[in-house]
Protein backbone atom coordinates (compact mmCIF):
# COMPACT_ATOMS: atom_id res chain seq x y z
CA UNK A 1 0.00 0.00 0.00
CA UNK A 2 1.46 3.33 -0.80
CA UNK A 3 2.69 5.41 2.15
CA UNK A 4 0.05 8.61 1.05
CA UNK A 5 -2.90 5.79 1.62
CA UNK A 6 -1.38 4.43 4.74
CA UNK A 7 -1.67 7.86 6.23
CA UNK A 8 -5.08 8.73 4.80
CA UNK A 9 -6.15 4.95 6.46
CA UNK A 10 -4.70 5.79 9.53
CA UNK A 11 -6.02 8.89 9.82
CA UNK A 12 -9.28 7.54 9.45
CA UNK A 13 -9.25 4.92 11.50
CA UNK A 14 -8.43 7.26 14.17
CA UNK A 15 -11.13 9.61 13.28
CA UNK A 16 -13.61 6.90 13.67
CA UNK A 17 -12.37 5.37 16.49
CA UNK A 18 -12.31 8.74 18.27
CA UNK A 19 -16.01 9.05 17.22
CA UNK A 20 -16.70 5.99 18.95
CA UNK A 21 -15.29 6.19 21.86
CA UNK A 22 -17.08 9.32 22.14
CA UNK A 23 -20.65 7.57 21.59
CA UNK A 24 -19.81 4.90 23.72
CA UNK A 25 -17.34 6.36 26.43
CA UNK A 26 -18.24 10.01 26.60
CA UNK A 27 -21.24 12.00 27.65
CA UNK A 28 -23.12 13.99 25.35
CA UNK A 29 -23.51 17.65 26.40
CA UNK A 30 -27.21 17.05 26.78
CA UNK A 31 -26.66 14.12 29.08
CA UNK A 32 -24.00 16.24 30.98
CA UNK A 33 -26.76 19.23 31.40
CA UNK A 34 -28.85 17.23 32.31
CA UNK A 35 -26.61 15.29 35.18
CA UNK A 36 -25.89 18.68 36.03
CA UNK A 37 -29.23 20.26 36.88
CA UNK A 38 -30.87 16.86 38.50
CA UNK A 39 -31.09 18.02 41.56
CA UNK A 40 -33.16 20.55 40.65
CA UNK A 41 -35.42 18.74 37.80
CA UNK A 42 -36.20 16.31 40.94
CA UNK A 43 -36.83 18.84 42.99
CA UNK A 44 -39.68 20.23 40.52
CA UNK A 45 -42.93 21.51 42.21
CA UNK A 46 -41.86 20.32 46.20
CA UNK A 47 -40.85 24.74 46.98
CA UNK A 48 -43.15 26.31 45.77
CA UNK A 49 -41.50 29.95 46.08
CA UNK A 50 -40.79 32.08 43.25
CA UNK A 51 -37.09 31.60 43.93
CA UNK A 52 -37.65 27.67 43.52
CA UNK A 53 -39.70 28.12 40.36
CA UNK A 54 -37.21 30.24 38.67
CA UNK A 55 -34.41 27.78 39.27
CA UNK A 56 -36.99 24.94 38.05
CA UNK A 57 -37.88 26.95 34.35
CA UNK A 58 -34.03 27.75 34.33
CA UNK A 59 -33.23 24.00 34.88
CA UNK A 60 -35.66 22.86 31.66
CA UNK A 61 -34.13 25.94 29.72
CA UNK A 62 -30.72 25.24 30.00
CA UNK A 63 -31.48 21.45 29.62
CA UNK A 64 -33.70 22.12 26.69
CA UNK A 65 -30.76 24.06 24.70
CA UNK A 66 -29.05 20.75 24.69
CA UNK A 67 -31.46 18.51 23.73
CA UNK A 68 -31.90 16.46 21.06
CA UNK A 69 -34.03 17.22 18.72
CA UNK A 70 -36.90 14.37 19.27
CA UNK A 71 -37.43 15.94 23.04
CA UNK A 72 -36.55 19.55 22.93
CA UNK A 73 -40.04 20.88 22.37
CA UNK A 74 -41.13 18.81 26.01
CA UNK A 75 -38.45 20.28 27.48
CA UNK A 76 -39.21 23.95 26.38
CA UNK A 77 -42.86 23.67 27.44
CA UNK A 78 -42.06 22.90 30.69
CA UNK A 79 -40.17 25.96 31.02
CA UNK A 80 -43.01 27.83 29.34
CA UNK A 81 -45.21 26.80 31.50
CA UNK A 82 -43.18 27.43 34.86
CA UNK A 83 -42.51 30.58 33.74
CA UNK A 84 -45.88 31.02 32.93
CA UNK A 85 -46.69 30.52 36.67
CA UNK A 86 -44.28 32.95 37.73
CA UNK A 87 -45.93 35.76 34.99
CA UNK A 88 -48.82 35.08 36.75
CA UNK A 89 -47.90 35.47 39.95
CA UNK A 90 -45.90 39.00 39.12
CA UNK A 91 -49.48 40.08 37.55
CA UNK A 92 -51.48 39.31 40.96
CA UNK A 93 -48.67 41.17 42.93
CA UNK A 94 -48.48 38.06 44.88
CA UNK A 95 -45.61 35.72 45.34
CA UNK A 96 -45.69 32.40 45.21
CA UNK A 97 -45.00 31.15 48.71
CA UNK A 98 -47.89 33.63 49.84
CA UNK A 99 -50.22 31.51 48.34
CA UNK A 100 -50.65 29.54 51.52
CA UNK A 101 -51.60 32.42 53.48
CA UNK A 102 -55.75 32.03 53.40
CA UNK A 103 -55.98 35.52 54.18
CA UNK A 104 -53.53 37.13 51.60
CA UNK A 105 -55.37 34.99 48.50
CA UNK A 106 -59.06 36.41 49.76
CA UNK A 107 -57.65 39.76 49.10
CA UNK A 108 -57.34 38.56 45.20
CA UNK A 109 -60.02 38.98 42.84
CA UNK A 110 -61.88 36.29 40.99
CA UNK A 111 -60.31 37.14 38.22
CA UNK A 112 -56.79 37.47 39.49
CA UNK A 113 -57.45 33.94 41.22
CA UNK A 114 -59.08 32.55 37.65
CA UNK A 115 -55.82 34.09 35.77
CA UNK A 116 -53.49 31.88 38.97
CA UNK A 117 -55.87 28.64 38.26
CA UNK A 118 -55.24 29.03 34.57
CA UNK A 119 -51.39 29.24 35.05
CA UNK A 120 -51.55 26.56 37.51
CA UNK A 121 -53.44 24.24 35.24
CA UNK A 122 -51.22 24.70 32.57
CA UNK A 123 -48.44 23.73 35.25
CA UNK A 124 -50.15 20.62 36.18
CA UNK A 125 -51.17 19.39 32.82
CA UNK A 126 -47.65 18.61 31.50
CA UNK A 127 -47.90 14.82 32.79
CA UNK A 128 -47.09 13.95 29.36
CA UNK A 129 -44.04 15.98 29.02
CA UNK A 130 -42.56 15.39 32.43
CA UNK A 131 -43.08 11.40 31.56
CA UNK A 132 -41.40 11.90 28.03
CA UNK A 133 -38.03 13.46 29.38
CA UNK A 134 -37.92 11.33 32.45
CA UNK A 135 -38.16 8.61 30.08
CA UNK A 136 -35.68 9.83 27.38
CA UNK A 137 -33.13 10.76 30.12
CA UNK A 138 -33.28 7.20 31.13
CA UNK A 139 -32.74 5.72 27.62
CA UNK A 140 -30.17 8.58 26.32
CA UNK A 141 -27.98 9.07 29.10
CA UNK A 142 -29.07 6.49 31.59
CA UNK A 143 -29.77 8.46 34.15
CA UNK A 144 -33.16 7.85 36.39
CA UNK A 145 -35.13 11.25 37.69
CA UNK A 146 -37.32 10.61 40.54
Amino acid sequence: MPRALQRCSSAATLAIAAVLLVGCGGQSEYCATVEENATVLEAVGKDRTNAAYDEYAEAFEVVAADAPESIEAQWTELAEVTRGVLAAQEAVGMPLEDMADDDRVAELSEEQLASLNEAYEAFNATTEQRTAVVKNVKQECDITLD
